[in-house]
């Protein structure tokens, strides 16, 4: 998984040249709450052969996952293909909920979809990657209100498509992209800019 360059409340590179498989999602924390608005450029990259079905990028609002932030942090790390997460505080994260897991150091992560909480340890659908303690956990809302969009219609090899979102500003999104395909991977890119109404 490529670093990205961003860092939160700034603009520049979210997700950079992640390769995405058939089914995974990759996700990362944009933090607009002192923007006065954000275009997020979403870029996939297709590679021989081509994804059939689309990658879909969508904009999750960060809601309140412990009483005195808007994240919780992992307790302990955990290793790619992990079920259980532990976590330092569970409070507001309940059963069947999307969580947003992603690295301290370049919040670049995934979405995990919770199957059951016990004290403070999280069963969950299998990771992607692995991480590390103090690795960051955030309650998100369960609908994208930030938006979706899903560049292209059909794909040709080693081709690259992308469209813009546009996220409101004020908050704390997690973008995120799902690869739909069923068998292909794709490589995708999310660049943040200033919204060209404010610029």
């Amino acid at each position: 998984m490529a670093a990205p360059t961003y860092s939160a409340g700034s603009y520049g590179g979210v997700i950079n040249a992640v390769s995405v498989a058939h089914g995974a999602n990759t996700a990362a924390l944009v933090d607009l709450t002192n923007k006065l608005g954000g275009a997020l450029l979403c870029k996939i990259l297709t590679a021989a052969p081509a994804i059939t079905s689309a990658v879909t990028f969508s904009c999750y609002r960060v809601t309140c996952a412990t009483a005195a932030s808007s994240n919780t942090t992992l307790f302990a790390g955990a290793s790619s293909g992990a079920t259980t997460l532990s976590v330092n505080s569970a409070a507001g994260i309940s059963k069947n909920c999307t969580i947003a897991v992603v690295t301290a150091s370049g919040s670049v992560g995934e979405l995990v979809t919770v199957t059951n909480v016990s004290g403070t340890t999280l069963t969950v659908s299998a990771t992607i990657n692995a991480y590390g303690t103090n690795d960051l956990v955030f309650l998100i809302e369960q609908t994208a209100s930030g938006g979706t969009v899903a560049p292209g219609s059909s794909w040709a090899a080693n081709s690259e498509y992308s469209t813009t979102i546009y996220p409101p500003a004020a908050f704390l999104w997690i973008i995120a992209a799902k690869n739909g395909d069923s068998t292909n991977s794709a490589t995708v890119t999310v660049n943040l800019d200033t919204n060209p109404a404010f610029s």
